[in-house]
């Protein structure tokens, strides 16, 4: 009996500490991910309660549903890819972190590209937000904004941007600018001659990093935008 008592001690031990372990395993660590990867848990259609489409045109709908305590809406494109901006919002906290994310497809695969943190009470979390805007200082100047994670102190940064100008599907003119830090962003000018033709600007932001403990990454930010 002493034996068998044991036996059943021991299994118990041995589920209980696989159970444990399989709650570690689910439990999802931002800091484990890029943020396409993180972002693709409540994204996950597959996921959702209370799920509902609605056809925008032939190649695009307007998805939404609920994902635990969150409530998401989005687009998705007639290959079932994520694209545009999505919000992901709580509906129980408004001290929760909400978001606003840009999904792009870069090489035929679902990519974050921009990403708002924000809660409804205090507003938007820049210090943690990847994301970038247009300002028009004149008539033929734009200003390019671009903030980026500050969670942690940087020793030492740099950043850039490669820009291509397109009239008419043809590439007109390309640029390889240095950006220019600025409090908790930074920006690049861009001069141009404005001849009243729509031209599309497609480029690429790109800032190097390293910590104080000898920690280095890349934060990217595909730009696609008009003159007008």
């Amino acid at each position: 009996m002493r034996i068998i008592y044991i036996i059943i001690l021991i299994l118990f031990m041995v589920y209980s500490c696989k159970k444990e372990n399989h709650k570690v395993d689910m439990k999802i660590q931002k800091e484990n991910y890029n943020p396409t990867e993180y972002f693709a848990f409540p994204t996950n259609i597959k996921k959702w309660k209370n799920y509902k489409e609605i056809a925008v045109n032939d190649s695009l709908k307007k998805v939404q549903g609920e994902f635990e305590d969150y409530k998401i809406e989005g687009y998705i494109n007639q290959y079932n890819q994520k694209i545009n901006w999505w919000n992901i919002v709580n509906k129980k906290n408004i001290q929760a972190d909400n978001v606003r994310l840009e999904y792009r497809i870069v090489d035929n695969k679902e990519y974050v590209n921009q990403y708002i943190n924000y809660d409804t009470k205090n507003g938007n979390d820049i210090k943690n937000s990847l994301f970038y805007l247009k300002e028009r200082l004149n008539h033929n100047t734009l200003r390019y904004k671009f903030y980026i994670p500050n969670k942690k102190i940087k020793v030492n940064t740099s950043a850039t941007i490669f820009l291509s100008f397109f009239l008419n599907n043809k590439e007109i003119r390309k640029e390889d600018l240095k950006c220019v830090k600025k409090n908790n962003y930074y920006y690049v000018d861009v001069n141009y001659v404005d001849t009243g033709d729509n031209i599309i600007v497609k480029g690429l932001f790109e800032e190097g990093y390293e910590y104080d403990d000898g920690e280095m990454g890349l934060n990217e930010i595909y730009v696609l935008d008009t003159l007008k």
